[in-house]
């Protein structure tokens, strides 16, 4: 290995920059689609070039300086299955904001999602600016380095972010050290990612707005539909917005309004949910009587449990999670309400139930359903094998397993492909490593796939003439030189997608693109006292404390990165007559049913639809959405048929007869 020790001799914000590679010369690249291999596994029955198309599209990182900074964004489409598709396509816009939709579980989801769409017209996604493989803003790297190296007290290295981390201290005097640290860590994220050249104020939402109409366009397409998804909704509003000739229909489901107070609201997300769950108990009579006062009930009871935990014959670990807990407190009770969020189906009809018992000092049902043991498939099967039912699951596990074996087998390809064994053995090396020289490599690696550095050969070379020497980087370059470009090109790629596994840092969001909306666009309009003032007044504040803390972390990581708050005029309410569907699961804890509600506020053309037993995400989960979407798409200008909602109500489980 080379060049370690000149690099850790740096002083701290130096050695920060010199933790990613060195920024080539820009290369002009041409502004327009351009056809490239889909930088990851397919999904299965996909085939790429004839069902997906992928690509990358050219942009100006300043729409203000179009001759300036150029950034690539990826996208795919995922082509019709008409022989003659309806000309105007759907537009897939991914929540985050900073999720990519072009990950290979992300890109799965999609073709399932939209696959009665894709019978009348293409689907195109992409992966929005400063995302995974679009100019990733992305703080794993940084992270790695930071936990690994720089607050690990048995390394070498230890103390080197103690400037910083005493700013942080005298800046936020309250705060937690392990807070104190991460503050110290974004700070540092942000200073790196300014020094590869981003300007992080670019990366926000009218201009991602501005990148799907350019790219729609590029590609043919004229009128586009519109659907969005969590921070997918806010973007489509801002293209509404911005762009009202080219918008045809939208879909919002779980919204965010353009005007929502969001650090205000968030701390009333659980309380909302479960709300609107006591409120459908009491709609059903035998649901009512059975569980008479619920609400007030479970206000008593998480007094209660603050008091008093109750103790579980044996540790348990929640659904979603890996740190077991050995007794009942609120924060558990909390956490199976956020749990409801994507098991609604599951989770709501026990709930009653779960308070009666936990009044009572009885855990059994609690714990089976936060653990998900009692939704396993033998506690539900059927009585009797020979029932629809039975066929029915049969049918979905087979084909559940089919596309296993189908995934596996193109994650096999993929990971004999000479771009994947090249990074694969650079993984070898960093193994032979000691743990600071392991995770220097690592970074480095990570650093080109990160960097707006032309991704080409020559910046691959460079980085094992930086990295190796002898017959290492002798292998290494002869490994590049023999590669297609096509090859050449996925290696950025696959080292996009090893960023993910660095201690879950940028693993589904990434997190300097989230920042820079979050503390450009949302954050500012949201006031400190607000939020307090609204987590004093809830009935169940015991469901909004998790939430008040991530709020004020939010305001503080916001009060030192590096962008400006967006004008006034960007935080007013929609104002449109173009047709929009409003989808709004009742138990959904990221977005809740009255943001759904407050965005119809401008909608002169919208339609709103509330679903019970969902939650985030309604498409994802619910069929009924789906058909209610796709009748809509087809045909905006009709009220949908939204009968199928009222056989969404959960079926409560009553209490054991005596």
């Amino acid at each position: 290995m080379k060049h370690l020790t000149r690099t850790l001799s740096l002083p701290l914000l130096t050695l920060a920059a010199a933790l990613v590679a060195q920024i080539p010369a820009l290369a002009q690249t041409p502004r327009y689609p351009t056809v490239i291999p889909c930088p990851t596994v397919l999904p299965p029955n996909e085939i790429e070039g004839k069902t997906i198309t992928c690509g990358v599209f050219t942009v100006p990182e300043n729409y203000a300086e179009p001759n300036g900074r150029q950034i690539d964004l990826t996208y795919a489409v995922l082509h019709s299955h008409s022989l003659s598709p309806a000309p105007d396509p759907v537009m897939d816009l991914r929540g985050g904001p900073g999720g990519s939709t072009l990950e290979s579980n992300s890109l799965g989801t999609r073709a399932k999602i939209y696959e009665p769409l894709r019978q009348t017209r293409d689907i195109v996604v992409l992966d929005q600016r400063g995302t995974q493989f679009s100019n990733r803003l992305g703080c794993a790297p940084v992270g790695l380095v930071t936990y690994k190296l720089l607050l690990n007290p048995d390394s070498e290295y230890a103390g080197l972010l103690d400037p910083l981390i005493e700013q942080m201290r005298s800046r936020f005097p309250d705060a937690p050290d392990n807070q104190v640290q991460a503050y110290a860590f974004f700070d540092l994220c942000a200073r790196i990612l300014e020094n590869q050249g981003n300007d992080l104020s670019n990366y926000n939402t009218p201009n991602s707005a501005q990148d799907v109409v350019n790219l729609t366009a590029a590609l043919g397409y004229d009128k586009i539909n519109l659907y969005g998804i969590s921070y997918g909704t806010y973007l489509a509003q801002r293209i509404m917005a911005n762009h009202p000739d080219r918008v045809r229909s939208v879909v919002l489901d779980s919204t965010v309004p353009m005007q929502a107070n969001k650090y205000e609201a968030i701390v009333r997300d659980l309380e909302v949910s479960f709300l609107n769950l006591v409120e459908d108990c009491e709609a059903e009579a035998a649901c009512g009587a059975a569980y008479p006062n619920l609400r007030d009930r479970t206000v008593a009871l998480l007094n209660q449990l603050d008091q008093a935990p109750l103790p579980l014959a044996e540790p348990i670990t929640p659904l979603e999670r890996t740190t077991p807990i050995e007794q009942v407190t609120a924060a558990d009770f909390a956490t199976l309400i956020e749990l409801m969020n994507h098991h609604p189906g599951q989770i709501a009809p026990y709930l009653p139930l779960t308070v009666q018992e936990l009044e009572q000092g009885i855990t059994t049902t609690f714990a089976g359903v936060i653990t998900g043991a009692l939704f396993s498939s033998t506690a539900n099967s059927p009585t009797f094998e020979s029932s629809p039912e039975a066929y029915r699951l049969q049918a979905r596990d087979f084909e559940a397993k089919a596309e296993d074996i189908l995934r596996a087998r193109a994650t096999a390809a993929e990971t004999s492909r000479p771009a994947s064994q090249w990074v694969q053995q650079i993984e070898a090396i960093a193994d032979t490593l000691p743990e600071a020289e392991n995770t220097l490599l690592m970074v480095n690696l990570m650093g080109v796939g990160y960097q707006q550095a032309p991704r080409n050969r020559q910046t691959l070379i460079d980085f094992v003439a930086e990295e190796f020497e002898g017959d290492n980087a002798a292998t290494l370059t002869a490994a590049v030189n023999a590669m297609s470009e096509v090859e050449v090109r996925h290696i950025y790629d696959v080292v996009s997608a090893l960023t993910d596994s660095a201690l879950a840092i940028d693993a589904e969001i990434t997190s300097g693109m989230f920042r820079s909306v979050d503390c450009r666009e949302l954050v500012p309009f949201s006031n400190p006292a607000q939020t307090q003032a609204n987590y004093a007044a809830m009935l169940m504040p015991q469901l909004g404390t998790g939430r008040v803390v991530a709020a004020q972390q939010a305001y503080e990581v916001c009060s030192f990165w590096p962008v400006e708050a967006a004008p006034a005029s960007e935080h007013a309410p929609i104002n449109s007559s173009i047709p929009t569907l409003v989808l709004q699961g009742r138990y959904d804890v990221q977005t809740n049913t009255e943001m759904g509600i407050g965005v119809m506020e401008g909608l002169r053309n919208g339609t709103f639809v509330e679903l019970s037993s969902t939650g985030h995400g309604a498409i994802v989960a619910s069929q009924c959405a789906k058909d209610i979407g796709v009748a809509f798409v087809n045909d905006p200008e009709r009220t949908p048929d939204t009968s199928c909602t009222a056989g969404l109500f959960p079926n409560f489980v009553m209490p054991p007869a005596d």
